[in-house]
């Protein structure tokens, strides 16, 4: 039975660059996802994809992230300080100026936000961002090409998860800003009546979109995740900024993971008991609806987990470092994961009704999983 392919994508901001050297791999190993489920900046990277031919993927690609980054010079200060910059210097310069192809900060409303009635619902105008998706992206291609492209966003008033799905609906550039407003930094979108906001408040790594959907092909799902579950001790403010968003958008993952292992045991059991059931009792429409969850419970699944961990020029407010040092060795650590990953995984798949998870944390595997 031919395998069905998956490219599963979290958010994280400027730590998306490392999504786009795992993709540059998988490209140039013959991996072309039929589906793509995504969420934030993963979605960005995932509208690139989609949204041209295989030929000019990595073009795409690489012109965003080439454009996002943050060279320019400070306004203030000795001149110096634009020839030698630390880690944390290029990080608040990306905190402070934006990404030329991303956001740059609502200076008035930054200086006024502690005010009585702020203008603004976020701190940062992704204009750029809209400008720059109109540019790379062949929105024809997107909601009719070859892949499914399924965007995950949250209804800012509900909670309740929305996913904008290519196969149902068309999507559009207001749909990715959407599911990048990640609030109070960026603003939320107005879909339809609704106030949408960044998918990583309900599922930043959407899993459980992509793996719950009932069908009867193998699977084989690569999913790449920019935040870390296990991380170093943290000393400062911003360390401890970076180590919270870590915790709540990873542990949602990790969630995820376990429910999925206990809704496909649940399956798997139910195709057990279908044999044993009377005929007569199958006609009851609760035990037929039951045994319904079971039907498909036959399909393998493997899921290939790879998870971000970190460069040596990552600093504080990592996730808003847009600088060339760092976007450049997370590209290269993206790529490099990603051939460790998939020379480890190799030929080894799910047996039929198995669900089976190889995780890595960068080069190493995860024992967790």
């Amino acid at each position: 039975m031919a395998e069905q392919r998956i490219l599963i994508l979290s958010g994280g901001n400027a730590l998306g660059a490392y999504q786009g050297g795992a993709y540059e791999t998988l490209h140039e190993q013959g991996f072309h996802p039929e589906q793509i489920f995504a969420a934030s900046i993963g979605a960005i990277n995932a509208a690139l994809i989609a949204g041209n031919p295989p030929a000019k993927r990595m073009e795409a690609l690489s012109r965003f992230w080439h454009t996002a980054v943050q060279n320019g010079a400070w306004a203030f200060g000795p001149v110096w300080m634009n020839a030698w910059e630390s880690k944390r210097s290029r990080a608040l310069k990306s905190l402070l100026l934006g990404s030329p192809a991303v956001y740059h900060a609502r200076f008035p409303d930054v200086l006024t936000m502690l005010s009585a009635s702020p203008t603004d619902t976020g701190l940062y105008d992704l204009a750029p961002l809209r400008e720059s998706l109109e540019q790379l992206v062949d929105w024809t291609r997107l909601n009719n090409g070859e892949i499914r492209l399924v965007i995950v966003a949250v209804d800012a008033n509900s909670g309740e998860e929305i996913r904008f799905d290519t196969a149902t609906s068309s999507i559009n550039t207001d749909h990715l800003l959407a599911s990048c407003g990640f609030i109070p930094f960026f603003p939320p979108t107005q879909i339809d009546g609704q106030l949408v906001v960044d998918g990583g408040m309900a599922s930043n790594l959407p899993l459980e979109a992509a793996l719950e959907e009932m069908g009867t092909e193998d699977r084989l799902c690569i999913a790449l995740d920019l935040f870390r579950r296990g991380g170093p001790d943290f000393t400062t403010v911003g360390q401890a900024i970076d180590r919270q968003l870590e915790l709540l958008l990873s542990t949602q993952s990790w969630r995820a993971l376990s429910n999925l292992r206990q809704r496909h045991e649940l399956r798997r059991q139910l195709r057990l008991l279908a044999s044993q059931i009377p005929q007569e009792a199958c006609k009851d429409p609760a035990v037929a609806s039951a045994l319904a969850e079971g039907a498909h419970a036959d399909r393998a699944t493997t899921l290939l987990m790879l998870s971000h961990m970190g460069v040596p020029h990552d600093t504080e407010m990592r996730a808003f470092d847009f600088s060339g040092p760092s976007l450049t060795e997370r590209w290269n650590a993206g790529r490099l994961d990603m051939e460790h990953a998939l020379g480890a995984l190799g030929t080894q798949r799910a047996a039929p009704g198995e669900l089976i998870i190889h995780g890595f944390n960068g080069h190493e595997p995860c024992a967790q999983v």
